[in-house]
Parts: structure tokens; sequence; C-alpha cells
């Protein structure tokens, strides 16, 4: 079987060695607790029978376990103000680096009422090896983002035609200024290769000023940028 080749880069070194990136993920903290089988009562023999839980369904064990799952690389609060602004901090002592940006809700309109979108930089950046396509959604069997009344704004992104898979973060805005802490190792978002082919994941090093050179690949438009590069590259 052919096989993906996704090369990933990073300039922190850390996050290679502690956060490496590959298709194999640890279950939510509830999963272990819930049994696979309880036993429920069949009332037409009046036997106890054992009944499946959804640890044992296999479109959600698959959901867990299948996909690239980005965590977070530092301790971070976020701060969310009424006007929808957002800012954030992060461990004076040598903590991660944060960039962040917020969407005009010019930009998404009235797809999300009382929330403003968080642009979060993924610390990763990629090149496929073809244009397989990736589903980027929600590690939704996680539950700390909806504690928080928090989702991730799902997408589609094929790493041939561009380099990056940014984290939108939905906060809820409310009357008064509130923060959230996300702990480093929470899971952000979970990115699943559309294909049966095999995905190779190769981790590389790059310096800081590089991470530039591989973003910056797109025609300098005010609109289309993404398709006015990937229809000059098919010509």
């Amino acid at each position: 079987m052919k096989k993906v080749t996704l090369n990933v880069y990073t300039h922190d070194q850390r996050i290679i060695d502690y956060q490496p990136l590959e298709i194999r993920n640890k279950p939510p903290a509830w999963w272990h607790k819930l049994k696979k089988t309880f036993n429920k009562m069949d009332f037409r023999s009046g036997i106890r029978v054992p009944t499946p839980t959804v640890r044992a369904c296999p479109g959600i064990v698959d959901f867990v376990r299948k996909p690239i799952v980005f965590r977070m690389w530092t301790d971070a609060i976020f701060k969310v103000n009424p006007d929808g602004t957002v800012t954030t901090a992060t461990p004076l002592h040598g903590g991660g680096e944060l960039e962040i940006g917020v969407h005009d809700d010019k930009q998404y309109g009235e797809l999300y009422p009382n929330h403003t979108v968080c642009k979060l930089h993924n610390p990763w950046l990629f090149k496929g090896s073809d244009s397989t396509d990736f589903l980027c959604t929600d590690v939704h069997y996680d539950t700390e983002f909806r504690k928080h009344g928090m989702f991730i704004c799902p997408g589609i992104v094929n790493f041939n035609d561009q380099h990056a898979a940014n984290i939108f973060i939905a906060f809820p805005t409310k009357k008064e200024s509130y923060e959230v802490t996300l702990k480093y190792d929470q899971p952000l978002m979970a990115m699943f290769p559309m294909t049966d082919k095999k995905i190779d994941i190769k981790m590389n090093k790059i310096e800081k000023y590089e991470r530039a050179t591989i973003i910056n690949a797109f025609p300098a438009t005010f609109l289309g940028r993404y398709y006015t590069r990937k229809h000059a590259r098919r010509k």
C-alpha cells in the first residue's frame, strides 16, 4: 500500500522530545473508569445480561485512537473580555511561546453568536507528499472544553497546498471578563487523515526564522490566496 509522508516542522526541540506527533492516543481520563459492559435486566427472561457501553463502540473507539492529536505545549491562561478580545499569559520561567489572533466577528457573521473566535497558532508546520485531505475537529470525548462552553471550529486542510493547521477556539463572551486555564498536554484538536494510506510522520527541527519561509508560500492577494496558489501550481 502506498503511504503519505507528512514532514512536520517546529523550532522548539521540547515539543519534539515530549509531545511527538503520532497516530496513537491516550484515551480521556473517564475512559478507564468506564467498563466495556454493564449488566442490564432482560425483562423477557428475568436474567441480567451484559450490555456494551461506549467503550465497546467501534466508531467511538476509532475516533479516540485514530487521529493525530495536538496538545497544549505550555500552561496558559486565556482572558476573555466582553468585547471579544482575548489575551494570554504563559509561565514566566521559560514557558512555551503562545501566539494568538482574534477574528473579527464580521468574518463569520452569525455563525457563532455570543462567542469570540481565537486563532491559536500551531507550533507545527506541515508538508505533505500528496494532496491527501485531513479533517481537523474537536477532541470530542475530552470534556475540558465543554466545561467552559468552548469548542473547536472544524475544517479540512491539505498540506500539499498549505502548511499550517492552526487551532480556532470559540470562547463564549460574557458580561464580565473571565479567565480559562488550559494545562500543559491538554488535548486541543484532532486531525484525521481522510485516506486508507499509511501516514508516515517525520519530525524536523528548524530555526525560528525558517517558519516564515514555510508559511509565506501564498501569492499576495486580498482574497483567495490558497486557491490562487493551488491553481498556479497545477498549471
